[in-house]
């Protein structure tokens, strides 16, 4: 042990006689605490000061009416958001927001669509709609601000829905108030209805009675009043329609016996105008001149169109002839006629698209055959009609309208004879059939009613029974009248959260102590090793442990005050909130110390190698010691490797100092850290020896790469 002691005085002496080397273990010292004091004070208050935050906020509301009142609830929520501190919002326009946040001058936007005020008032309507409020988030410019963007925005919706609910309970809770007041004012009323109900409930069997009774005088009526008008019908309707249309019919065909002499000419007259009409169409087809063509084919149009006409008129009085008569040769005719008629249509299309064609500069050949071969069809119907049947379609002509005015004039005698003696009778049976009918009528609807109507009686009279049963109305009236603004408020917010803390930490800042502080003891090993030699250089003969332990004491005594600065800055330079300030510092000291022992062997067993453990375990430890995040939260490898890890022993057991002391825990993590600091010192002490010279070898072979120290 004397030489484990000489190497450490030598290295003492050293260190304090040469200030170079007094210089470099003094910022050796002082380097860890600056790392973590500039990291805690970082951490210390992020989330009060997220009004620096900038949210652009666009409100595109036009409002709504209700009732006749202008709202708009888009103003409302801008205006709670100006008294709202949490972030930096900025009131701009749209155009300003989508290209702010695009560029990361705002790290999100709100928008307030149009429609807003429209969809908070469909709650009125049959069908509400929820408003949605356009959240837009820039996640490129930092991982934390969305989450703190997206928890303001989260946080303005629920206010406006909590509003909106204590708004809306609000007026059901008035208007329930008035009808507490106006059924408490109407409550004798109530009284008599319930009493008339009860009395009504008693005389439905009476009313069935009576409604059986009137069902069976009725229906002895009506057969009697069946017997009168038996013989009637026939009679009725010959004398309602018969006079009247025998009189115009004698009167029309009158009329017509001095046309009829000139049927013959006038339906010769007319074929032969049909006759002629294609030949115009033919005219037009074999025109090859485009100037022609414009000049003759509208005056082809306007042929055409009385042509259509006539066939058509020929047609409608040929089938009427027809219907009256029964005459299947004039139903031929008339359907010859019809298709002559829409032979004319078509000739009119083509000579429309021809005069088309011209005018655009083209000569439409192929529109000219098929207007010729429409045309050579009208032709053959029309000159088939004009010399095989025109005098055939007079003569039945003269048939129909002669036997039409000898029927109309017996029946307009007949009507007469009746006319004198129908009106009375007439009247008596209407009166009687209608009185019959809506007695009878009457009578059904309410047989038909009256049980679904005894039903509802039964059952509000049930109900009303019921009601009293479960108590007085006068409970239920001033149950209404409760206070509108306290019911209200209840159903903004119908539970509290009562929140009780245990082990309660003053801010962020105190809660990333324990974490930063730990990482700055693995910090300051590591820039130990990183400058200061586990190797003695001072000559003599001594065994592997005996510089392996004379080193050592070393590291330690800077790791002491590495530890003790860093530990006591957290409390008297930053101010840290901690319970157990004493155990702060020793729990501090005490990390300190294994750490260095750990990073100290690595480096010692294995050199330059050992250097790059120790940076390896220094990156593990960060994701896995759960000193930011839940374990819980982070991938399963870091699940598995974190009890496993000293960072999540040492930062456990300095946090018991922070938020307050469960001996539970502190024993544990004391326990732990002990059994890294044993394996450590077994480890160091039995294979520097064997690995000595393995390592030596393997440094003094990378020293000839040129590469490195």
């Amino acid at each position: 042990m004397k030489k484990v002691w000489k190497i450490y005085a030598t290295d003492l002496k050293k260190m304090t006689t040469n200030w170079a080397a007094s210089l470099i273990i003094a910022a050796l010292i002082i380097l860890p605490s600056l790392y973590a004091w500039f990291n805690i004070k970082a951490s210390w208050d992020p989330y009060g000061h997220t009004k620096g935050i900038a949210v652009a906020v666009v409100n595109l509301d036009r409002g709504t009416a209700i009732n006749g009142k202008k709202v708009h609830a888009g103003n409302e929520v801008i205006k709670k958001l100006k008294q709202n501190k949490a972030l930096g919002w900025r009131f701009v326009q749209e155009k300003e927001a989508a290209r702010g946040v695009k560029t990361g001058e705002y790290y999100a936007s709100l928008t307030i669509p149009e429609n807003f005020s429209e969809k908070l008032a469909s709650i009125l309507g049959d069908k509400p709609e929820k408003p949605v409020i356009t959240y837009t988030v820039n996640e490129k410019i930092n991982a934390i601000a969305p989450k703190i963007t997206g928890s303001g925005a989260s946080a303005i919706t629920q206010q406006i829905s909590a509003q909106f609910v204590k708004t809306v309970s609000k007026a059901i809770f008035t208007m329930f108030n008035q009808i507490g007041i106006e059924l408490e004012r109407d409550l004798p009323d109530i009284e008599n209805f319930k009493a008339w109900v009860f009395r009504l409930e008693g005389d439905i069997p009476e009313l069935n009675r009576i409604i059986r009774t009137a069902d069976r005088d009725i229906t002895k009526a009506d057969a009697v009043r069946k017997q009168a008008e038996g013989a009637m019908p026939d009679v009725l309707l010959l004398a309602k329609h018969g006079k009247t249309v025998s009189g115009d019919m004698s009167r029309f065909f009158g009329n017509t016996g001095s046309l009829l002499e000139q049927t013959d000419t006038v339906i010769k007259t007319g074929l032969e105008a049909l006759n002629a009409a294609p030949a115009v169409s033919n005219q037009v087809s074999m025109l090859a001149d485009k100037t022609k063509i414009a000049e003759t084919a509208p005056k082809n149009t306007m042929i055409l169109q009385n042509s259509k006409q006539i066939s058509d008129a020929f047609s409608d009085l040929l089938r009427t002839a027809a219907e009256e008569t029964g005459s299947e040769h004039l139903k031929r005719m008339a359907a010859r006629f019809t298709a002559l008629s829409q032979s004319f249509q078509k000739q009119q299309d083509l000579n429309g698209k021809i005069l088309q064609q011209a005018h655009n500069g083209l000569l439409p050949e192929t529109l000219q055959a098929d207007l010729k071969q429409e045309a050579g069809r009208a032709g053959a119907i029309a000159g088939s009609l004009l010399e095989n049947d025109g005098a055939a379609i007079a003569a039945d002509l003269k048939t129909f309208v002669a036997q039409a005015g000898q029927d109309s004039a017996k029946a307009n005698k007949l009507f007469q004879k009746l006319e004198g003696s129908l009106p009375d009778i007439q009247a008596i049976l209407r009166d009687t059939k209608t009185g019959l009918a809506i007695g009878k009528a009457k009578l059904k609807t309410a047989e038909t009613e009256l049980p679904a109507a005894e039903r509802k009686i039964r059952e509000l009279a049930g109900k009303i029974r019921a009601f009293e049963k479960q108590g007085n109305i006068d409970r239920w009236i001033q149950l209404l009248k409760n206070d509108a603004q306290e019911e209200s408020g209840f159903l903004k917010q119908p539970v509290s959260l009562k929140e009780e803390v245990l082990y309660p930490i003053k801010n962020y800042g105190a809660g990333m102590a324990p974490f930063y502080t730990v990482l700055s003891f693995w910090v300051g090993a590591m820039l130990l090793v990183s400058l200061l030699s586990v190797e003695h250089h001072h000559g003599g003969a001594y065994a592997s442990w005996q510089v392996y332990f004379g080193k050592l004491l070393l590291f330690l005594t800077i790791a002491f005050f590495q530890s003790a600065i860093t530990a006591a800055g957290d409390l008297f330079i930053l101010h840290v909130d901690v319970q157990e300030k004493a155990w702060f510092i020793l729990f501090g000291i005490g990390i300190g110390a294994v750490f260095t022992v750990m990073v100290y062997t690595l480096v010692s067993v294995f050199g330059n190698v050992g250097k790059a453990l120790g940076i390896v375990l220094l990156v593990l430890q960060i994701s896995g010691s759960g000193g930011t995040f839940p374990i819980q939260m982070e991938p399963s490898f870091f699940q598995h490797i974190h009890p496993l890890l000293p960072f999540t022993y040492g930062i456990g057991l300095m946090r018991e100092a922070v938020g307050g002391m469960l001996m539970e825990a502190v024993i544990t993590d004391i326990i732990y850290l002990a059994g890294f600091l044993a394996i450590a010192l077994i480890f160091g002490t039995a294979a520097k020896k064997l690995l000595s010279r393995m390592t030596e070898r393997f440094a003094r072979k990378g020293k000839e790469s040129g590469l490195f120290e």
